[in-house]
């Protein structure tokens, strides 16, 4: 929450520019409050007299045109409730919700022969649901492909994207896209890793898809999206140059990217969107995909056609604790999620879960369990660059903060006054980092995680994977690196769009507004191996009884046509 002086200056341009009276100034406070939490909306619980806005806003109702010339904002009235949002955002939710809907007039006239489903999922049985989400993206130009960590979404994917390349649609007009670039780069590992195994007669398709793979991109550079205007290369008069645009992790996408994404693709182009509805939101405001999974989930809704959800935990069959407790987490079952780290303490995790009983606010190295001791001192003192990035691949600490006690910031510290301590100076550690802003010269990345190493004569170097072709590595100078921090712990957000074999959960204390459902669910499952988890199993109670209360209109604009 921010401090009444924080936006100040926001409440007296109300006041000096729109003529707002006293009485309306409470409820600009919370508005303004609302949109910092990431909402972009403000119910309005009690009676609000729209002339206690002065000048400021205009009512409307929801699925209406917003005016033409703009108020700063609207009152928003949804049958019987209430809503206080800015124009922009009214107006951008709007035309995300009529985009969505629009494209579900279009249908493809393009079928799959059974035979060849049948070589594609071998093991398939009737009613399977990769099955289904092949066939509604071949003849929909909206498809929503949703699930929870390791249900087959991009092995799914894959195969859609083979049977699509045999329908005469160009590899150059198919484009695979995320909001991150981390997100991106793992999307395209992922899909690489999933073309080696398309049966013998799709063999010949390989080539193209991997250079479908090799140009994934984030949403910003593909769009040529500038955040700061909200302009894009390609819009409405300038459409991208696409027959299928694939967007993953689509629950980190704001309500301003999705109305940039939905204006740059042609209506005649297949929209595929794929991702987690119960992930963290956007860092920016809004819960777009969320919404958009709520309201497909109605039978009612001409969304819930082209919606389709897998459920089938393929990946984690051997550690079946990591499924039940993100089950636990998607259905609010708050005693069930206590109840099986309850069953799971101890540093070993034969289930793939494990509860910590030290706090996490006194955890420290002789805490950590000895397979993520082994591999951080592994990332320190690894002898090549490579061995490192290897390393830190396959383990990371997460955080909810970035700053206090137990945040990211303080625990790389911790660990690197550990290695400093066991080594006594006699070697210079490698350092993982995380750079912090995108750069044009370098090509790295907001996000890009690399390691930098010392040689012989103690010059030191930053190396990264991923920028210039699969298994060759970029090396850094200092002089050239743009701001970075230290990563031996990441927050939560941070590592989204990541996996790691095994990762150790480190949650804040229970009076912290950070430990939410969506946060400790983004958590655990990034994870593919083994999750530790250290806190309080009050707070974990306490997140798990109810989800994010990020307010936004998308879903009530989408109902207006169920």
């Amino acid at each position: 929450m921010i401090t009444n002086a924080s936006y100040l200056p926001d409440l007296e341009w109300f006041k000096s520019r729109w003529n707002l009276p006293e009485a309306g100034s409470r409820w600009i406070r919370q508005f303004l409050d609302a949109q910092t939490s990431g909402s972009t909306a403000l119910e309005l619980l009690d009676n609000l007299d729209p002339s206690d806005l002065g000048d400021a806003a205009t009512v409307v109702k929801a699925g209406e045109d917003a005016p033409e010339l703009p108020q700063p904002l609207v009152i928003v009235r949804d049958g019987k409730k209430q809503f206080l949002q800015s124009w922009l955002h009214y107006k951008a939710e709007l035309e995300i919700a009529k985009s969505l809907l629009s494209r579900l007039k279009h249908t493809c006239d393009v079928r799959i022969e059974p035979a060849q489903l049948k070589e594609l999922f071998p093991e398939a049985r009737p009613g399977d649901r990769q099955i289904e989400a092949v066939e509604v993206s071949l003849a929909q130009r909206l498809t929503l492909i949703t699930g929870g960590p390791g249900t087959g979404k991009t092995h799914t994917l894959v195969r859609i994207l083979t049977v699509l390349l045999g329908h005469e649609i160009s590899a150059s007009k198919i484009h695979l896209t995320a909001p991150t670039g981390k997100a991106a780069d793992r999307m395209k590992k992922a899909v690489g890793e999933s073309i080696e195994n398309l049966p013998g007669s799709f063999q010949q398709r390989i080539e193209d898809l991997a250079s479908v793979a090799a140009k994934s991109r984030t949403l910003h550079s593909l769009l040529g999206y500038n955040p700061s205007t909200g302009i894009c290369n390609y819009n409405e008069a300038h459409p991208l140059p696409c027959e299928v645009l694939i967007v993953d992790e689509c629950s980190m996408v704001d309500v301003l990217l999705w109305r940039a994404l939905l204006k740059a693709i042609p209506e005649n182009a297949r929209l595929i969107l794929v991702g987690d509805p119960n992930q963290l939101e956007s860092v920016g405001q809004g819960n777009v995909f969320a919404e958009m999974a709520r309201v497909a989930g109605r039978c009612k809704s001409p969304l819930h056609a082209v919606r389709v959800h897998l459920t089938e935990a393929r990946r984690f069959k051997d550690r079946p604790g990591i499924q039940a407790l993100a089950r636990a987490l998607e259905n609010l079952d708050a005693d069930g999620a206590v109840k099986r780290l309850s069953e799971a303490k101890g540093s070993d995790a034969p289930t793939g879960i494990a509860w910590l009983e030290v706090p996490g606010a006194s955890l420290n190295w002789s805490g950590f369990p000895a397979s993520i001791q082994k591999a951080l001192e592994a990332v320190a003192l690894a002898g090549t660059p490579s061995e490192a990035l290897d390393a830190l691949d396959r383990i990371c600490i997460l955080t909810a903060h970035r700053e206090y006690f137990v945040g990211s910031k303080a625990m790389s510290a911790a660990i690197e006054k550990h290695f400093s301590k066991s080594t006594k100076g006699q070697k210079i550690l490698n350092e993982p980092i995380i750079i912090n802003q995108n750069d044009p010269e370098t090509r790295l990345r907001n996000g890009s995680v690399g390691v930098i190493t010392t040689d012989a004569s103690n010059g030191r170097k930053a190396w990264f994977r991923g920028t210039k072709g699969e298994g060759e590595l970029q090396g850094v100078s200092m002089a050239q690196l743009p701001s970075y921090s230290p990563a031996w712990a990441l927050t939560i957000h941070r590592s989204q769009g990541s996996e790691y074999d095994e990762v150790l959960v480190i949650l804040p204390r229970q009076e912290s507004p950070m430990t939410t459902r969506e946060l400790i669910y983004t958590a655990i499952t990034r994870a593919k191996k083994a999750v530790y988890i250290a806190g309080d199993l009050e707070a974990v109670h306490k997140a798990a009884s109810s989800p994010s209360n990020r307010i936004t209109m998308v879903g009530a604009q989408l109902e207006r046509a169920v």
